[in-house]
This record gives C-alpha cells, structure tokens and sequence, in this order.
C-alpha cells in the first residue's frame, strides 16, 4: 500500500542513505545501513508488516499480479500466494530447505514458474480456479526447466494440502545436500502427486 511504501521510504532515510533496492525476486534491499541503524530499522519494517528474516516458504514465493490487475490472467495470484505461505509456515515450521514457489496467473509465466522449485500456472481445474503444477525448474549451474507431472492440476482450496505433501515427500527423500529441484527431477511420479 502506499502507507507501506511511504514507511519504507521514511526508515531508508532515516536508517540509511534514503536508496532501497528491488530485487527480481520481488524483494526490497534498504542499502548502507550503519551497524547501529540494523535494529531500529527492523524493528520499524516489522511494524509495517514486514518480514526481515522471514521463513523459506515466504522469502522464495513471488506471484504476478494476478486476475486483479491482470486481464490476462484466470487465476488470483498475490491472495493465493499470501494464503499459500502462511499455512506451509503453521503446518511445516521447521522446514529449513531453500524452495521457490512462482505463483502465476496465466500461461505468460510473468513469475517465471518454468524455473521455480513449485510452479504454479493459473487455470481452471474442474470448473473452479486452480493451478497446473510444474516441479523443479532452476536458474544457475543446474538449470532446467520445471517438469510437469501428467495430469497435475491442483484447484485454489487444495494448494496448501498438495504443496505439504510434496514438501513433506522431498523431506523424507532427499539425498544429503540434495535441493529440491534436484529431487523433483528424479523422483517417481508418485511422489510428485
């Protein structure tokens, strides 16, 4: 919101050089920050509803705008996304493995679900809003794009209970130092369900 925009402005005054940064991942980086200025700044970004050390489910999710701004778009993004993390973060608090969720709402891929741990591509499943699901897509020295388990579709209510499973699947699979990408690429379909 604009109050928010204009708090985070005011802490990057105060706290550091007035820069703040956007990251591709839909981040904010406040820049110079004086080793004093750490705490306060936290602690006035947390009173805006900002998350500074926030857990893996919330620090790799991004969506695009979604059917809110969006005529392209069949699917609501940011809501689902909002939704998506905070009942991965009660039912799976001690999840401590880097995972990219890209929450999209149409084939355009704006969040880039090809190359996200969890993509999620906005369509409608069974008459009601939902998501084709891609798993372990990556960027970097392993890169790939996501694949796409046959059939996987998940509707808008069942994505926290789909998105448990597989995390929780990944959990007990994985090799030692195995990423998640890494594990949906091998892993039998089976598990991917």
């Amino acid at each position: 919101s604009g109050t928010v925009l204009s708090g985070i402005a005011d802490l990057a005054e105060r706290h550091g050089s007035g820069d703040v940064r956007l990251t591709a991942q839909q981040k904010l980086v406040i820049v110079n920050v004086e080793r004093d200025d750490v705490e306060p700044l936290r602690s006035g970004l947390e009173a805006l509803g900002l998350e500074v050390e926030p857990s893996e489910f919330r620090r790799g999710t991004m969506a695009c705008t979604g059917i809110e701004f969006c005529k392209l778009a069949i699917a609501e993004t940011k809501g689902n996304a909002r939704d998506l993390v905070a009942q991965l973060e009660d039912r799976l608090p001690t999840f401590d493995q880097p995972l990219s969720i890209h929450v999209n709402g149409c084939p355009n891929s704006c969040a880039r679900i090809q190359v996200a741990d969890v993509g999620l591509k906005g369509m409608i499943v069974d008459g009601q809003e939902g998501f084709q699901v891609h798993l372990g897509g990556e960027l970097g020295s392993d890169s790939e794009f996501g694949r796409k388990p046959r059939g996987l579709k998940v509707t808008s209510a069942g994505l926290a209970d789909y998105v448990e499973r597989v995390v929780t699947h990944y959990t007990e699979d994985r090799a030692d130092g195995e990423t998640f990408a890494s594990w949906a690429r091998r892993a039998d379909e089976s598990r991917l369900q």
